[in-house]
């Protein structure tokens, strides 16, 4: 499938490696971060895509409002709309891996009653890594 841009988002299904990536390589302000998820979701349904890597080195920090809705809102249904578990490889920058309210945050979301049922996430700081995890997930459900 080739990319979808929106305003220097870039949106793509890689089925080689069965990983939907977003790539949010500056901020934008063309787009709420909730429409850019929801575009991730349409894609999600149209490809089955189980296994994401969201880049979001340059993103910049989302809103009090916006990480409630992704933890209230947004993970919490996916696995109704979709009907499996989805595993989100966040790449972040070291800076941001550190950041004592990024990983309070993280551990908040690991402790609510959708983590690990109808979504579950980590963090990185490289891409390979990244995509070594969300290989790990893919066998890990082959072995099922």
């Amino acid at each position: 499938m080739s990319p979808i841009f929106l305003d220097a988002i870039a949106l793509t299904y890689r089925p080689d490696l069965d990983v939907l990536f977003l790539r949010w390589p500056q901020p934008v302000y063309a787009f709420t971060p909730r429409e850019v998820y929801q575009q991730v979701l349409e894609l999600a349904q149209e490809t089955n895509a189980r296994y994401w890597l969201f880049d979001v080195r340059s993103r910049g920090p989302l809103s009090q409002e916006d990480i409630a809705w992704l933890r209230e809102s947004y993970f919490p249904t996916l696995h109704g709309q979709l009907g499996h578990i989805t595993h989100v490889a966040y790449l972040l920058t070291p800076a941001h891996s550190k950041d004592p309210e990024t990983k309070e945050s993280a551990m908040q979301m690991r402790a609510l009653p959708w983590y690990g049922k109808g979504a579950d996430f980590e963090g990185f700081t490289s891409e390979p890594d990244a995509l070594l995890w969300l290989k790990s997930c893919q066998l890990a459900e082959v072995e099922r």
